[in-house]
């Protein structure tokens, strides 16, 4: 998002006059973390059986010499055959071979994801069949098929019999499911509250804010639940979600903002908590939420003092997922959640697009957020501004398509901090820019510890934008001087990108940092860019390529550098 407005009166004055109106009751639910289930552990490993040793003495008669006894196998481990018995001498005859050593035990499947160990056959006695066939491991969840190994054939017997191949377990396709970064889900209580036993009829004409809010407070006076919203289009104003509440968009459910002239003045956002912090929250399913905006940015581009409302806001809540729903034609920011902990987001898209003859969806960003621990993965974005702008620490992206857009972002308001991002396996195409981080003077803080990996960018403009000199740039970076440091100073420092392959573009990047707080500590590890025209980098210190990074411009140089420290490619002085 590019602009700055008040925005907690107005959601704050809206919940207390629902709450009077409503009578919206607010019952503290229980909260507690989602957990992934531990996987099962295989059995120990039990020790090798070994077969006795025995050796015939040979007799004036010729006795026979009795072989060993029979070795057990051991779980997962082979057992090992009896040890031939020694001929008596003279005219004694040859002892009798070890009887046949057992097959090791059923290897058990291993843990998710892997197959199971293979059992080995035992081996086998002189003289006598091999050992017995050992059985492969059971098949692991995603795992790899387990074999079986024949038994070791002892003198004159006959080869034992390979064991079973286990069977591989099915992988997963969802690379978010067993994501390491995925955090902790509402709790929320088994009731169930359909929006039209509160009177919603759903027909795209009547206002169904009334019964659609009846069912939320409902759902919240009984300690929480899933209120559903079933197969139709339900027109409604702005509506309040409390603690341990799921708001479920079946499939067939449009949740539609009353339209532009209808909606409320000084609009608050469509959907919002009941206010304070609140915890355990969710919308999901695989409905849509429509903001009829057209008319609202037609609304803005005649009056920019014109307010828009959000379709979803979410602020101060611990625990809150939005999954799986579509998202379109925002008056405003799609997504804005501020002041959360452990955000998910996972499933969705977001589709605003321009309509050629008509005002354009300005503002409309896809995500903004502000957290401590966010997990966005598997999402299709495109809008009017940001796909997605962030800031807060422990946060994740991936496995994610942004179509037109601004990019992935971090402020412009930077002065609490961004720390600790991880952006891995992203598509995308048309953005404006790729990997985008601005900020100024007035409003920055410390950005560290980014690592962006795995991405693929066409024609995208600009793949990587840095600058301390938002939202306009200088013309020429020889003309300004080193300011005082203050608290608003912007820093960016410590970042890695990796693996990326931009193509179709129009610049290769821009990195403009500020002469008294230079962008430090960048490396480029195996990047492709290939655009018009080359980098910029001013104003910044330990910028190097590595890995046969390349920047190939179709003219000029590939990397214009002022006031800056930059290893593993060809430079040329600004």
């Amino acid at each position: 998002m590019d602009h700055l407005r008040p925005r907690v009166a107005a959601s704050s004055a809206l919940a207390l006059a629902l709450v009077a109106t409503l009578g919206l009751g607010c019952a503290n639910g229980t909260s507690g973390d989602g957990s992934e289930d531990a996987g099962r552990t295989g059995g120990a490993t039990g020790a090798t059986g070994t077969g006795g040793s025995a050796t015939g003495s040979g007799g004036s008669t010729g006795a026979t010499g009795t072989g060993g006894t029979t070795g057990a196998g051991g779980s997962r481990a082979t057992g090992t055959g009896g040890v031939p018995g020694t001929g008596g001498s003279g005219n004694g005859t040859g002892g009798t071979g070890g009887t046949t050593g057992l097959g090791g035990t059923t290897g058990s499947g291993g843990t998710t994801g892997s197959g199971g160990t293979t059992a080995s056959g035992g081996a086998g006695g002189a003289g006598h069949t091999g050992g017995s066939s050992g059985t492969g491991g059971a098949a692991g969840h995603g795992g790899a098929a387990g074999s079986g190994t024949g038994g070791t054939s002892a003198t004159g017997g006959t080869p034992g019999t390979g064991g079973a191949t286990g069977t591989g377990g099915t992988g997963s396709t969802d690379p978010c499911a067993d994501n390491s970064a995925a955090l902790p889900l509402p709790t929320i209580p088994a009731g169930t509250f359909d929006v039209t036993s509160y009177g919603a009829v759903g027909d795209n004409k009547t206002d169904d804010t009334k019964a659609i809010q009846a069912a939320l407070t409902a759902a919240v006076n009984a300690g929480g639940g899933t209120v559903v919203v079933p197969s139709g289009t339900f027109l409604s104003g702005p509506i309040m979600i409390g603690n341990s509440t799921n708001l479920q968009l079946a499939s067939g459910a449009t949740l539609k903002m009353l339209p532009y002239g209808t909606y409320p003045s000084s609009p608050p956002a469509f959907i919002t908590t009941t206010g304070g912090s609140t915890h355990d929250i969710a919308i999901t399913g695989s409905g849509t939420i429509d903001g009829q905006g057209q008319a609202w940015w037609d609304a803005f581009a005649a009056d920019s003092s014109v307010t828009r409302p959000q379709e979803v806001n979410l602020g101060k809540v611990t625990r809150v997922q939005v999954s799986g729903i579509k998202l379109t034609n925002s008056p405003e920011e799609h997504i804005w959640v501020k002041s959360d902990t452990n955000v998910t987001i996972t499933g969705i898209t977001i589709s605003t697009l321009a309509v050629s003859g008509k005002s354009p969806p300005k503002n409309t960003d896809g995500v903004d957020v502000t957290a401590t621990g966010m997990f966005f993965c598997n999402n299709n974005v495109a809008d009017g501004d940001d796909n997605i702008a962030m800031s807060g620490t422990n946060l994740y992206i991936g496995y994610s398509t942004f179509g037109v857009g601004h990019g992935c972002s971090i402020g412009s308001i930077t002065e609490n901090g961004v720390s600790h991002l991880t952006v891995d396996h992203l598509t995308m195409n048309g953005t404006t820019s790729g990997i985008r981080m601005k900020s100024a003077r007035d409003r920055g803080g410390t950005v560290t510890d980014l690592t962006y990996s795995n991405i693929t960018m066409t024609n995208v403009p600009t793949p990587v934008y840095i600058t301390s000199y938002y939202p306009t740039l200088p013309t020429d970076p020889t003309t300004d001087t080193a300011m005082a440091v203050t608290a608003t100073t912007p820093y960016w420092q410590n970042i890695t990108i990796k693996n990326l392959t931009a193509t179709g573009a129009t610049q290769a990047g821009i990195l403009w940092g500020l002469p008294e707080a230079k962008i430090s500590t960048l490396t480029f590890d195996n990047v492709k860019i290939s655009a018009q025209s080359g980098m910029e980098i001013f104003h910044a210190t330990g910028v190097s390529f590595t890995n046969g990074s390349t920047v190939t411009p179709k003219s000029g140089a590939a990397v214009t550098t002022y006031d800056a420290a930059v290893s593993g490619i060809t430079t040329t002085a600004y």
